[in-house]
């Protein structure tokens, strides 16, 4: 049976995820497919001493724009929440998550190294 509020697009981006749950830790994986409301990741390694995610947990997804000459490097931030937690074929760990609020900024050189991750992570329980 098909839930999916929105068509789905299959974008391959990096992007880093932030969440209460990891502490100080960010995750680094690759976005799988995202809709207007919804985005699916896959990690590239589980988080190292903190627990795994789990559904209903908050994450602040940072995905890396393409650069673009007259806008310079920029990021989508999306405040989201895990709907599933599965394996990916690869053997890493996929999630799904369901996007609540996104807005674009401007990425670092360092991707996003203007804003702590810590920061980030009050801002998403804000």
């Amino acid at each position: 049976m098909e839930r999916r509020r929105n068509s789905r697009l299959e974008i391959n981006r990096v992007c880093r995820l932030t969440s209460p749950r990891f502490g100080n830790q960010t995750l680094v994986g690759i976005t799988e497919n995202m809709s207007r409301g919804d985005v699916m990741v896959v990690l590239q390694e589980e988080p190292a001493g903190a627990d795994l995610p789990q559904v209903g947990d908050p994450i602040l997804v940072e995905i890396e724009l393409p650069a673009n000459h007259a806008f310079g490097r920029k990021c989508m931030q999306c405040q989201t929440s895990v709907v599933r937690v599965g394996q990916a074929e690869t053997g890493g760990l996929r999630l799904s998550m369901r996007i609540h609020k996104m807005r674009f900024q401007d990425c670092g050189e360092d991707f996003s190294a203007d804003q702590k991750p810590g920061e980030a992570v009050r801002e998403l329980l804000m």
